[in-house]
């Protein structure tokens, strides 16, 4: 059953098996995996239950809806990078392309030997994986609607020889609007809302929505619920009190969400590690133009990579968003910048995403619950930028480009020529030379079966709060190089199996 602010008319007692705190890929993965093993479960959301018909084809309206922070939210440091999270049913899932990788043997391998992570071998999550893919349909897109932006991407891994592939997306019926970061319109997406969050109920649980949970309850020294506000939709005030009482706490608020609520409560910090290694997939563009019409907003946003050198730490994915969008991520302005955006829909738009090792922190503020986020890019980080965005480059022209706008700081606004690219690779560039988002936060609970090296451990449950447990990217080690919502999912879902045998 759902409830939402309107249909709640006072203070509110649960008494579950297990509370889940948020409903985006880890949440609904683990409220749905438990739930369908019989237990009760209460999955809480501080956003509401949108329906496709709900969303907006204006950005600017699609962020004050979605978004937190109205879609403003940034990392700040020795640059501003923005960073966006999703409030609502389906939290991130529900705004992004849909981009579907398992996180690569070699680096679970990794985490098993840096972190002795042993249940989180890739035969074990293996399973897990398979039984996702095939809910939310992850397969590649009907060619017919990939669009001109995503074939071009292909043609140029073909003329360079390099590894590309249509990527695998969970998604049923996408006719390509392009429109993924406002919310499906077709509902086409398989996000949490529209997959875990519905069988869910369908099972029986129970969905609480515009709940800002605040308190985290402890008792003998175990989790034993958690305690907040159902909120009023349009004021964002306080309306009616919220306890639920459970053998479980599951947290799933996020990177920033969820080491915030840890540190109001001054709880599960014994390691310092709350907060800290804040970690990304930091990423940048750069736009081609070409002789024929690309209109780059008829097709899937983001439906073709090149992963030749994703062994090298960073790979490069089609792009593509709403024009008002592009028009403030694009280089320039003044009469570059308008005579630029009126050649759009001869425009392809690719960037780069690098596997970083740059860390940062979140904090959470005396007031409010948006975090200070501190968070720059390593010089390190900047050279391995240097050398996606120069192969980029040399992709675009290889797709046919006539002309290829890199967006580096002292580098020519525009290189005319193949030759050209070279400039990238000889300049010395600072990690304030690019101008970067900040891609697939992560890593600020981080999990570890050294309790002085992790917040978590390979279960998911705090090494200082018993019953506590966190089911969402902060407990990632690091960056896994790959768009992580499978293997956020895939996580849970490991983490729900071994909750379900202690509740």
């Amino acid at each position: 059953m759902i409830h939402d602010f309107a249909s709640v008319s006072g203070p509110v007692r649960l008494d579950v098996d297990a509370v889940v705190v948020g409903s985006g890929a880890g949440g609904a993965a683990a409220a749905y995996r438990l739930q369908r093993a019989g237990k009760a479960v209460a999955l809480l959301e501080e956003g509401a239950y949108y329906q496709p018909s709900d969303f907006h084809t204006d950005s600017w309206a699609a962020m004050r809806q979605l978004y937190r922070d109205q879609g403003l939210r940034a990392m700040v440091g020795t640059m501003i990078i923005p960073t966006m999270q999703a409030k609502c049913v389906g939290g991130t899932t529900l705004v992004n392309s849909a981009i579907c990788f398992r996180i690569p043997d070699e680096v679970l391998e990794e985490w098993v030997a840096q972190e002795g992570l042993q249940d989180l071998s890739p035969d074990i999550l293996r399973p897990l994986f398979e039984e996702i893919e095939e809910f939310l349909n992850i397969s590649p897109d009907d060619e017919q609607y990939l669009g001109q932006n995503n074939l071009l991407m292909r043609r140029a891994c073909q003329a360079k020889g390099w590894e590309g592939q249509v990527i695998r997306r969970n998604s049923r019926g996408c006719k390509g609007c392009g429109l993924c970061m406002s919310g499906c319109i077709e509902g086409a997406k398989l996000s949490t809302d529209r997959t875990f969050v519905p069988a869910f109920l369908e099972l029986g649980g129970e969905l609480y929505t515009d709940c800002r949970i605040e308190g985290i309850l402890v008792e003998s020294g175990k989790a034993v619920g958690v305690a907040g506000w159902v909120l009023d939709r349009k004021t964002e005030q306080p309306k009616h009190r919220l306890e639920a009482r459970a053998r479980a706490v599951i947290l799933a608020c996020g990177t920033m969400g969820t080491p915030v609520l840890l540190q109001k409560n001054r709880l599960a910090n014994s390691s310092g590690l709350v907060g800290k290694n804040l970690c990304n997939h930091t990423g940048t563009g750069m736009l081609g133009f070409f002789e024929e019409v690309v209109n780059a907003w008829d097709g899937v946003s983001q439906g073709y990579c090149c992963d030749q050198f994703r062994k090298d730490g960073f790979m490069i994915e089609s792009f593509w968003a709403p024009p008002d969008v592009i028009g403030i991520r694009a280089p320039g302005f003044g009469l570059y910048h308008k005579n630029l955006m009126a050649k759009l829909k001869h425009i392809a738009g690719w960037g780069a995403m690098i596997r970083a090792t740059s860390t940062g922190t979140v904090t959470a503020r005396r007031k409010g619950w948006s975090p200070a986020i501190k968070y720059s890019m390593s010089q390190r980080d900047a050279s391995l930028m240097q050398k996606a965005m120069k192969a980029t480059a040399d992709l675009l022209f290889a797709g046919g480009a006539r002309k290829v706008t890199p967006g580096i700081y002292g580098l020519p606004k525009e290189l005319n020529d193949p030759s050209e690219t070279r400039l990238i690779a000889e300049a010395n560039l600072r990690p304030t030379a690019f101008n970067p988002i900040g891609n697939h936060p992560m890593g600020t609970c981080r999990m570890s079966e050294r309790p002085g090296r992790g917040v978590v451990n390979s279960h998911g449950e705090s090494h200082d709060l018993p019953n506590l447990f966190i089911a969402d990217a902060s407990v990632f080690p690091n960056a896994p190089g790959v768009n992580p919502q499978v293997t956020i999912m895939a996580l849970a879902a490991h983490f729900a199996d071994y909750i379900q045998t202690r509740i």
